[in-house]
């Protein structure tokens, strides 16, 4: 009966122990280094945002230090989408503004439209030699999907090759003009060494909600908005409150700028959906958060603890009557011959009464059990 009774507590401690490991269990995240805020009255200038994510090392010192630096026109490599001369020709400006600032560069130049061809490496070393441009930046734009392919690689003149580790291409879901200027302005500032820095805006109405920056949990100053300091480009934005997350809004940030606002809340059913003040077409700023209740850990446990009771109720309603059939089938044997027991009837006697013991004991068990669950169900 003690050995029973051990298994019970045994198994009612696992109970809680589960309960209290599921509320504290959440989805495993990496270690997240939190972004850079801003300092109040800082200069953009003057706060250092966070790199985008898993970018790798580049370092173009060796080969731009002190040089010139020809900008081209971005090539169109498709007729397809909105890639029209006046697109190309902003991306361009993008590249030659950062340029100019770069503290690498002894000058920048602006190119005119070539003839050369996207991957003529050759044509665009003559090309920069004529300027008396040392390096050659030059970029295409190719239409895919929703999206653009978007390349860019520098060439050193003297030696007509693409300069080591300076070329890169990356798919973007967009054809928004805004979204390529601002991937421009991204690689350009890091290519040329330049401090770019912008800010998101996000409107979070609740103070246990989280914000993310490209996976990376970003720290909250609990004013409204939020203005977070980032590198130019297209960062992925989420929020999270507990273990439940929104799906991530896209939004380009340029260097010295603001990106749109970003409008998250919380609606009565648990969503958390987020929008662009830019996506709201004039119907103003989104209704305020709403609770919602997630729910505890004391019903999950309250349900486990009734079922262990109604388990050992089961069993112990089992034993107590199989307990009282044994005693009962001893006396009938043992009335039959007159009163008198054999060894044997003696032996199930005992075994029935410890069995009626064993019942009983398991049946306040139960009870106490299925009190207890009854308890965190309908009190708590």
């Amino acid at each position: 009966m003690r050995q029973i009774l051990r298994v019970l507590s045994a198994a009612l401690l696992v109970s809680f122990a589960a309960a209290a490991q599921s509320k504290a269990a959440k989805p495993a995240q990496p270690e997240l280094a939190p972004l850079a805020l801003p300092a109040p009255g800082s200069q953009p200038d003057l706060v250092l945002p966070l790199p985008g994510p898993a970018l790798p090392p580049l370092d173009l010192s060796p080969f731009l230090k002190n040089t010139s630096l020809c900008v081209f026109p971005f090539l169109k490599e498709s007729a397809r989408g909105n890639a029209d001369k006046a697109y190309l020709e902003s991306i361009q400006k993008t590249f030659f503004d950062v340029a100019k600032d770069s503290p690498l560069l002894k000058d920048a130049v602006l190119m005119g439209p070539s003839l050369c061809d996207v991957r003529d490496t050759a044509c665009f070393s003559e090309a920069g030699k004529t300027a008396h441009c040392q390096n050659v930046l030059v970029g295409s734009s190719q239409a895919k999907g929703n999206g653009y392919v978007l390349s860019v690689r520098m060439v050193e003149v003297a030696k007509q090759r693409l300069m080591p580790g300076s070329e890169v291409e990356q798919v973007l879901e967009t054809d928004r003009q805004s979204d390529v200027q601002a991937w421009a302005e991204g690689q350009a500032c890091r290519a040329l060494q330049v401090k770019c820095v912008g800010k998101i805006y996000v409107d979070a109405d609740r103070k246990d909600m989280n914000i993310y920056i490209d996976n990376r949990l970003a720290p909250r100053s609990y004013k409204t908005p939020e203005q977070i300091a980032v590198e130019p480009g297209v960062h992925g934005v989420r929020i999270s409150i507990g273990q439940r997350t929104s799906l991530e809004k896209k939004v380009a940030v340029r260097r010295n700028q603001f990106s749109d606002l970003i409008y998250a809340r919380q609606t009565d059913k648990g969503g958390l959906p987020m929008a662009l003040a830019s996506e709201l077409h004039g119907t103003g700023k989104p209704a305020p958060s709403v609770d919602f209740s997630e729910g505890g850990w004391k019903k999950p446990v309250g349900y486990t603890v009734a079922a262990i009771g109604l388990v050992a109720l089961g069993f112990g309603a089992y034993e107590l009557s199989h307990g009282r059939s044994q005693a009962t089938s001893a006396d009938t044997a043992a009335a039959a011959r007159g009163g008198a027991y054999t060894e044997a009837e003696l032996s199930t006697i005992n075994s029935g009464k410890s069995a009626q013991k064993t019942g009983v004991a398991m049946m306040i068990g139960s009870a106490v059990l299925l009190a207890a669950g009854a308890t965190l169900v309908w009190v708590f």
